[in-house]
């Protein structure tokens, strides 16, 4: 029987949807911390439950073929990029096997049930990313940003994030050096005390947009210092945010704008996005191209369909698809998204775009109340899925075509199980890889009517 802090030797047989490792002792599973399929390795018995448990690696007897030298020097402190420790051809398809794992055991779909695509890389596996959150804190007395250790509100310093844009990095080592010099101190989760709480910033193209959260209602000491620095390294909107309460959330109600306004222009295709600071945008911008024009494929409106895109965020996808389509009908549950969304539309001078504001649930019924009809159907949930409540209402709306993007399969599959049920049939799905280095992984599913009026 095994027990904490034993250390046997054993084969690493497989990858687990975050990652880690898997290996087998006499038929008992054990989770292994940055281990890779093919590792032969001891490993240290860290938690020990009924039916599984947790495992790290203490000595590599022979590695694995798809083992690489992370290239962060981070990596076994920092909690986000869990895979940076695989080359990246073996990262596509660690994540071609969670979609398709997911596909299975959580939806009941077997390979020859659907056609999953190859997974679409990412052209930029470093540096790729669009926005960073670092949180602020005192290190060996000294201000720093960075990452928190996983499992823990500890701070990692980060000088170069290998996955944040190179912009990103340069404008987080200004504003740290300037609170440094300046005498700015950082937030004590403990104390309540301190006044920077988290730097968040954006970049796209190269222009910046810099948000200071901070635990103060006036503005930071000599800030417009700062503000002349940031301007002339690209920054077109620079807020302080504040924060004051005591809690986890990352940014409070109020802004000071202290440059430009609070929004910062994203260009995908031949569209322009204004994106506010509290609005989500999808983090790698070349692969976001790459993830729309997969849905707009998987969608194939005519200029006699009309689509309906639930959680529609600010209009992205709405805004990609209206082009080829008669009209898009765009539903999400934040008011301001959709105020966004409608000065999106404006901007690009489209006019058959229309935004409704409120829970999609309910949105989606007041729509088929009023005789609005879909022909086809986008989705792009948060990772909680859909209720089976709203897939019974898109089916009753008996679309040609559903279109779901989805951050996790394992969602994805058991609403596309529930929507099977209803005469929808997944007929194509591929993998988008949105984060390199993490275990994160974008899905793109078709689903195709069966049967006439399935509900």
């Amino acid at each position: 029987m095994l027990k904490k802090n034993d250390i046997i030797t054993a084969e690493i047989t497989d990858n687990g949807a975050g990652g880690e490792g898997i290996a087998k002792s006499d038929g008992y599973t054990l989770f292994v911390k940055n281990g890779v399929k093919g590792d032969r390795a001891e490993i240290k018995i860290l938690k020990i439950n009924k039916s599984f448990g947790f495992a790290k690696i203490e000595k590599l007897i022979s590695p694995s073929d798809m083992r690489q030298t992370p290239p962060c020097p981070h990596f076994s402190r920092c909690g986000g990029c869990s895979v940076m420790h695989l080359d990246y051809p073996s990262q596509l398809a660690l994540k071609t096997e969670i979609v398709r794992n997911n596909l299975r055991k959580n939806g009941g779909f077997a390979d020859g049930d659907y056609v999953l695509e190859k997974i679409i890389p990412s052209a930029d596996v470093f540096h790729y990313r669009n926005k960073a959150q670092f949180p602020a804190s005192l290190v060996h007395g000294e201000f720093a940003c960075g990452f928190f250790k996983e499992r823990s509100h500890d701070i990692v310093p980060i000088e170069n994030c290998l996955i944040q844009s190179e912009k990103i990095n340069k404008i987080m080592n200004i504003c740290v050096k300037f609170f440094r010099e300046n005498g700015i101190s950082a937030y004590d989760e403990k104390s309540g005390r301190g006044i920077v709480r988290n730097l968040y910033i954006r970049e796209f193209s190269g222009a910046v947009m810099v948000v200071i959260v901070a635990n103060s209602k006036r503005k930071i000491e000599n800030i417009g210092r700062l503000v002349e620095i940031l301007e002339k390294n690209d920054a077109v909107s620079v807020i302080q945010n504040v924060n004051t309460k005591k809690t986890n959330v990352i940014t409070g109600e109020k802004n000071i704008i202290l440059l430009g306004n609070d929004e910062i222009t994203a260009k995908i295709g031949d569209l322009e996005y204004l994106i506010p600071s509290k609005s989500f945008f999808q983090v790698n911008t070349r692969q976001t191209e790459n993830l729309y024009k997969k849905a707009l494929e998987y969608a194939n409106p005519t200029k006699n369909d009309t689509v309906f895109d639930l959680f529609c965020g600010c209009g992205t996808i709405s805004l990609f698809m209206a082009e080829n389509a008669k009209k898009v009908i765009g539903v999400e549950i934040v008011d301001d998204a959709v105020k966004n969304a409608e000065k999106n539309a404006h901007h690009n001078k489209i006019e058959n775009a229309r935004f409704y504001s409120g829970d999609c649930d309910k949105v989606v019924k007041e729509l088929i109340e009023k005789g609005e009809k879909a022909d086809i159907i986008v989705v792009d949930p948060p990772r909680k899925g859909l209720t089976e409540e709203l897939i019974g209402m898109i089916c009753s709306l008996n679309p040609k075509r559903i279109v779901y993007v989805s951050c996790s399969s394992a969602t994805l599959a058991r609403d596309v199980k529930i929507a099977k049920d209803k005469g929808y049939i997944l007929t194509k799905a591929v993998p988008v890889d949105m984060f390199p280095n993490t275990a994160h992984i974008e899905t793109v599913a078709l689903l195709e009517r069966k049967v006439q009026n399935p509900c």
